[in-house]
């Protein structure tokens, strides 16, 4: 449990600490308001699919397998489209940097998909510990 408390803490602080980057270079004047919009829409919208996929898992841990494997998959076709369709809609309608809109959703894409996977490893880990 503690190390699953590292590893949010981990994700909260990165997030934020490049959400205060992102502030600091526009308030600066060194990126313009346009590829401020697009890193942070990126960023929220990847944050919000995070956060979606860890209700999905946080919900479905202790039930039978598969339920688990039903909430897992399903949350993350779910996910796939909402995501899919949110990030046609934003290149499609908003006025946007495409490049960067498109870089931050990839970089914090997977960076939240490392950490559902460890989430889900140390998990994994923690119920053999507890067995034996």
């Amino acid at each position: 449990m503690k190390n699953e408390k590292r590893l949010f803490s981990i994700s909260i602080s990165f997030t934020t600490l490049t959400l205060i980057i992102l502030s600091i270079l526009f308030f600066s004047s060194i990126i313009t308001e346009i590829l401020f919009k697009s890193f942070l829409f990126g960023i929220l919208l990847t944050t919000l699919n995070f956060i979606i996929g860890m209700i999905f898992i946080v919900r479905s841990i202790n039930k039978p397998e598969n339920i688990f494997l039903i909430f897992l998959w399903g949350g993350l076709i779910f996910r796939l489209v909402i995501i899919l369709s949110t990030v046609v809609f934003i290149l499609i309608f908003l006025e946007i940097n495409r490049g960067g809109f498109i870089f931050s959703v990839f970089i914090f894409y997977v960076f939240y998909l490392i950490i559902e996977i460890l989430y889900l490893n140390l998990r994994r880990i923690d119920r053999i510990d507890s067995k034996q």
